[in-house]
């Protein structure tokens, strides 16, 4: 306690002092008095207690009690309030962090950050082999701080050098492993032995080979490791430092791989893709706010039917889930079908008049849950920053996205973002959670009554964000009719309209409706009746009129409001989860 004490008052002694020094003349002349001040009060009860009127103690104390009452009223002046450095150091909490970390304790060192953050853990269900290599990235992380915590006040900064396998080095020297061992194979075991009756390897032997190479590689992986250097950003606040994170930390646990818990999967697919074929896995991390860029060459513009039919079967992987919302019947309104397509992610869109209205469709194909993501201003909750849809979708590298629900320019609902509840008023709106396989849910009004029963419908659903506009359009393929009292979106009324729908897993349908070519905007009822018509299993309005927007490529693809975009605070986007040096 002692220790603690002294490190506050030497700290605070530090401040003061250093305050003075960088003070201006006025301010260095007002301490000067000050201390003139408490001298002459010291004079005055030494002369006292020498004729015995007043003692020198407490003479002495209250000038000096005074005194520095001035002089921290003219430092808070200067530079604002002093704050005392708390025995919780940035060291301290750098250290649990990386200890709790490497312990395996995620709910601990989570309890380090300044956000929640989801750091790297090795998936559970995979193979042996797999495992291999994260068992091996496990036994290879290692950390040092170097020096000490540099900053002022509430900021502060700390390097630290983090050691961990280099994921990226190993498919080298296991697929040159396995390249010499199979020619042995081949040379010295009868041909039945090694391959079927195509001339194609046995799985089997290709599996016991793998094994036998990353088993090999592994043996010493410390030829493999990396040490970066990080230099972590720390926060007081409530008591105590937060580390704040960022993608090169987050990224270090999972061996420099942006892969992460795919990367068995691909690496397996690189050391015997010649041999056998095995498809990659990609996927985003959540927490990421900047996910790969696309291929600009991959976008185009087309007036063929045909051309569309066999884009959609050229991925199979992708657009086999599910039968297309597009048809090769559609009429253009205008201009062409546009899209992209690589092997994560295929949309076509269109604009064409269907139940009377100027329609602006995107049929949206995803390989993985994770490629439907939110994008919000300064990608922080509750920022009072608004953009044009066009400008975050920019931002977030976007392949194509759709307005959201504009949560900032409202109170009511439920908010939920990064599996976090930030705001609870449900009483009055129908709202959609997306959870963390890209499927829908709804709630309804008064449905989810308190707060914890709202925390806990996102921890049983595991729902990665939810939407507050609406209200439901289509549920279980059937028109879901909300009533013409509904509080947002003037329901009854004619205005540009949004929405977004679901078929199955990873098929989405963006709706856009505008006034043009002789037709109107639309209530409500328009929107459901065409998304129900559509065929989608699930749909939700989003925030309607000027918002109503749909982002190709960073450009506004329907004819919003005005021809003007509208600030907003958030979009819905769809991302390539192909890494740029693959998406060739």
């Amino acid at each position: 306690m002692w220790d603690d004490t002294l490190r506050i008052v030497e700290y605070t002694m530090e401040e003061a002092v250093n305050c003075v020094r960088s003070m201006d003349t006025t301010h260095r002349r007002i301490c000067l008095l000050i201390a003139a001040g408490m001298i002459l009060v010291i004079l005055r009860g030494m002369r006292g207690e020498l004729q015995r009127r007043m003692s020198l103690f407490w003479s002495v104390a209250s000038g000096l009690f005074v005194g520095l009452l001035f002089v921290s009223i003219v430092i808070a002046d200067v530079s604002g309030t002093l704050v005392f450095r708390p025995s919780d150091t940035p060291e301290h909490t750098v250290q649990h962090f990386f200890d709790s970390f490497l312990a395996g304790d995620m709910e601990a060192a989570v309890s380090d950050l300044t956000v929640s953050r989801q750091l790297f853990t090795a998936p559970e269900d995979v193979d042996d082999t797999a495992a291999l290599y994260y068992k091996a990235l496990k036994e290879s992380y290692s950390y040092s701080l170097t020096g000490a915590a540099r900053g002022e006040k509430t900021h502060m900064e700390q390097t630290v050098r983090f050691t961990s396998l280099k994921f990226s080095e190993l498919p080298e020297p296991i697929s040159a492993f396995v390249n010499e061992e199979l020619k042995e194979v081949v040379e010295n075991h009868p041909k039945r032995e090694v391959f079927d009756e195509e001339e194609n390897y046995l799985p089997e032997v290709l599996d016991a080979i793998y094994r036998d190479g990353v088993e090999s590689v592994l043996s010493h992986a410390e030829d493999y490791y990396q040490t970066r250097e990080l230099t972590l950003s720390l926060d007081y606040y409530d008591g105590r430092w937060y580390i704040t994170p960022d993608d090169a930390l987050l990224l270090c646990f999972a061996g420099g791989d942006s892969s992460g818990a795919m990367f068995a999967n691909n690496a397996k697919a690189d050391v015997l893709g010649d041999l056998t074929y095995i498809p990659k896995l990609y996927v985003i991390a959540e927490d990421v706010t900047l996910v790969p860029a696309p291929n600009q060459e991959k976008y185009g513009k087309t007036d063929d039917p045909a051309f569309i039919e066999e884009l959609l079967a050229s991925y199979p992987r992708v657009t086999g889930i599910d039968e297309p919302f597009w048809n090769k019947d559609i009429k253009l309104l205008e201009g062409k079908f546009n899209y992209y397509a690589d092997d994560t992610i295929v949309f076509v869109a269109w604009r064409e008049l269907y139940g009377g209205k100027n329609c602006t469709f995107a049929d949206v194909y995803i390989a993985d849950p994770s490629q439907l993501r939110r994008k919000l201003t300064e990608d922080t909750y509750g920022s009072n920053v608004h953009k044009p849809a066009t400008e975050l979708a920019k931002e977030a590298n976007a392949v194509i996205a759709l307005n959201g629900d504009f949560y900032k320019h409202r109170g009511i609902g439920i908010t939920a973002y990064q599996r976090k509840l930030y705001r609870f008023n449900p009483y009055l709106l129908e709202l959609c959670h997306v959870d963390s396989k890209g499927n829908m849910h709804f709630t309804y009004a008064g449905e989810l009554k308190e707060k914890e029963d709202a925390e806990k419908y996102i921890a049983d659903n595991d729902i990665i964000f939810s939407l507050a506009f609406g209200p439901v359009l289509v549920e279980d393929y059937t028109v879901h009719e909300a009533g013409n009292g509904y509080p947002l979106g003037q329901v009854t009324e004619h205005y540009s309209r949004s929405a977004l729908g679901q078929r199955g897993s990873c098929h989405y349908l963006l709706m856009n409706i505008n006034p043009g070519y002789g037709t109107g905007s639309a209530t409500i009822e328009d929107s459901r009746n065409i998304m129900q018509s559509m065929g989608v299993e699930r749909a939700y309005a989003m925030d309607g009129g000027q918002t109503a927007e749909i982002v190709i490529n960073g450009k506004m693809f329907n004819p919003v409001d005005f021809l003007n975009e509208r600030m907003v605070s958030d979009i819905i986007y769809f991302a390539t989860a192909l890494p740029e040096a693959e998406n060739e």
